[in-house]
């Protein structure tokens, strides 16, 4: 009985080392098992990962070649092109031999055209100067224009004024029977209806009356002779006083018994007055 309780108590020890060992040998297999599960998800991963590289590799390989296809192709337009333009490179020296024996006559050209140039700048500031001066005149003649116009509107109102008349007085018409010769003092008083004449100054019985309106400012006259005298627009007359001309008008308005004329700019413009002898040419 001692003996069975002492191998009882001897054991009990060996049955703790042997659990011991057994937990121990399941943790190092549990452990071992955990890096063997760990070892094979990284291969895995790896296996995957490579498996993708393949795959892009592949796909990079099958671009590769088709590049090296196109590539390929343009190199054969490039030898061709290359060719062509080894032609033409010849054809080129050949034209740049020719140009280089007109080179000096070109340099010379384009040293005229230079001086010319400058000349052509020289000269465009002048014209863009005398453009200026002409513009400001052309405002100064367009005013004198717009003034111009309302004064012969202004003339024109006077002369219908005047053929519009009962009757029209005119100063004293010098009445001759021959050129030189005048009899003073003679009033004539007519209706505007009337034709209104003069005694010609000379013996072929020109056409002939008086200036009735001097306008100095604008250079227009109105004398008293219309379509009844047989005047027409654009008629030229001369303007006479003692055997003297003083000038000559065209006729610009022709009513039936007055006429508005411009003063032409050989007359002696401030010698004209009312009351002189009007000839028509």
């Amino acid at each position: 009985m001692q003996r069975q309780g002492q191998a009882g108590k001897m054991l009990v020890p060996l049955l703790g080392v042997f659990t011991a060992l057994a937990v121990g040998v399941a943790a190092f297999a549990i452990l071992q098992w955990s890096q063997e599960r760990e070892t094979r998800q990284a291969r895995e991963r790896d296996l995957h990962f490579a498996q993708a590289e393949k795959d892009e590799l592949k796909t990079r390989l099958d671009e590769i070649q088709d590049a090296k296809s196109r590539a390929e192709e343009d190199l054969g337009k490039l030898r061709k092109e290359f060719a062509q333009l080894k032609d033409e490179l010849g054809q080129a020296v050949g034209v740049k031999d020719t140009l280089s024996r007109s080179v000096e006559d070109r340099e010379k050209e384009i040293t005229r055209l230079t001086s010319e140039l400058a000349q052509s700048q020289q000269e465009s500031k002048k014209v863009a100067a005398q453009l200026t001066d002409l513009q400001s005149e052309r405002d100064v003649i367009k005013q004198q224009m717009t003034d111009l116009e309302q004064a012969k509107g202004q003339l024109e109102a006077k002369v219908m004024e005047l053929t519009e008349r009962p009757t029209v007085e005119l100063e004293k018409v010098m009445v001759s029977g021959q050129e030189g010769s005048s009899a003073p003092g003679v009033s004539v008083t007519a209706p505007a209806a009337a034709s209104v004449r003069t005694v010609s100054a000379t013996t072929n019985s020109t056409t002939s009356g008086q200036v009735v309106v001097v306008n100095r400012e604008y250079d227009f006259v109105v004398v008293n002779m219309g379509k009844n005298q047989g005047l027409t627009v654009g008629q030229e007359c001369q303007i006479v006083r003692d055997n003297q001309v003083l000038g000559r008008v065209k006729l610009e308005k022709v009513y039936d018994e007055l006429s508005a004329a411009a003063i032409l700019p050989d007359s002696k413009k401030e010698s004209i007055r009312e009351g002189d002898l009007v000839k028509a040419l």
